[in-house]
């Protein structure tokens, strides 16, 4: 497993450059308050929460990535950590709900 807790500028070319693999990913708004936490494959995936995606996250400036060698892997992380988040605020993020 390789950890990434960097938030990047959630623009175009920074996805390109992500590789294409299971993960999860967590996007954040412009005060880097978390608004979607996600997994499958992240490049995937990002693209499709950008502005002209299929499922925009129009708050989301900021994105920052975990990647993982199996899906079920990916699957255990995005469930404790959309767990640990309602668990601290007593809620899920703005595009979780």
């Amino acid at each position: 497993m390789i950890m990434e807790f960097t938030f990047y500028p959630y623009v175009e070319k920074n996805i390109e450059k992500v590789e294409e693999r299971w993960g999860v990913f967590k996007l954040a708004d412009r005060s880097k308050k978390v608004v979607f936490i996600g997994r499958g494959n992240i490049r995937k995936h990002l693209f499709n929460h950008l502005p002209d995606g299929k499922a925009p996250a129009e708050d989301a400036v900021f994105f920052s990535i975990e990647y993982f060698d199996t899906k079920e892997e990916a699957m255990e992380a995005w469930i404790e950590q959309v767990e640990a988040y309602q668990s601290k605020f007593h809620s899920l993020p703005l595009y979780n709900r």
